[in-house]
């Protein structure tokens, strides 16, 4: 997850550097004007020493742009204006654009949180196991139309029974692509205990209750739909398939918390947000009704 305060602080413009001074090291007997034909100056020059005011620096990894204004909402995902009915999982990426979210009354949205629906009609299976590791565990996989849309790997804990680490990989995703800002952060997305992640959030959700001065941005969670749990995993009849169709089916019920957990804190900031311009929307909770 990530969460920031909305305070916005004014940009301070860049001090412009100014001329040297103190005493000259060395300097000639008489000064450095003894043999010149001309008077020295009888002051230092002033603006001729000083430099014109360097631009802002650009950074790659830059943080989005702040707003400081009360009339725009802030990072806030617009759940009302999207539809999840053909999708499985949805993670979240944040744009620093600002998106008019109703014509009238005006509302508009600074640093948007828009949606990555993945899609699937299918999922399959196959064993994941690291030697130099040790760890085993299972490769989910996702496809729509044949295509796939997701990779689902899970490491087993302790004695093999109890899943542990899980990683969620869009097609999209690869180091590259993140540097380069074509692909989002979030086509990545590593939990390393999904209990512990979900019981943070029932944490933050209390926090944004209580605290206006936090925001919640989802780019480190997803949000299942009710037809992950629908699709019917594909596999063959070894022992080894059978473990697998039982921990794919923990997993749904990990996911169908985290999902719930998410939903709640995307549901209470954004409320928080709208509270604070003076708005409402009608229908910003519609979208509980396939989570």
């Amino acid at each position: 997850m990530s969460t920031r305060s909305p305070v916005f602080a004014d940009h301070k413009p860049a001090e412009r550097p100014g001329s040297l001074f103190g005493a000259a090291i060395g300097t000639p007997t008489g000064g450095f004007w003894h043999r010149l034909a001309v008077s020295p100056p009888r002051t230092p020059p002033t603006e001729a020493s000083r430099y014109a005011q360097l631009p802002p620096e650009f950074h790659l990894d830059a943080g989005p742009a702040a707003v400081p204004t009360a009339g725009q909402l802030d990072s806030v995902f617009p759940s009302w204006v999207h539809d999840f009915a053909d999708a499985v999982l949805v993670t979240f990426a944040e744009s620093a654009d600002v998106v008019t979210l109703r014509a009238a009354p005006r509302l508009e949205c600074a640093n948007v949180v828009q949606p990555t629906m993945v899609r699937a009609d299918a999922v399959a299976w196959r064993p994941m196991a690291c030697e130099a590791t040790g760890t085993r565990g299972h490769l989910f996989t996702l496809s729509c139309g044949g295509k796939q849309t997701c990779r689902i790997e899970v490491s087993l804990a302790g004695d093999g029974d109890e899943i542990g680490r899980v990683v969620v990989v869009q097609p999209e995703y690869s180091p590259v692509a993140i540097a380069a800002r074509t692909a989002a952060p979030s086509s990545l997305l590593i939990f390393d205990d999904v209990r512990a992640h979900t019981e943070s959030l029932h944490a933050l959700r209390h926090t944004l209750a209580t605290s206006g001065d936090t925001g919640y941005v989802p780019t480190q969670e997803l949000v299942a739909t009710g037809a992950l749990d629908r699709l019917v995993l594909a596999t063959d009849h070894s022992p080894e398939a059978a473990v697998a169709r039982r921990h794919w089916k923990t997993l749904k019920l990990l996911f169908a918390a985290l999902s719930a957990a998410t939903a709640d804190c995307v549901d209470a900031y954004a409320q928080s947000e709208l509270r604070r311009v003076n708005q409402c929307v009608v229908g910003s909770d519609t979208w509980r009704r396939v989570i």
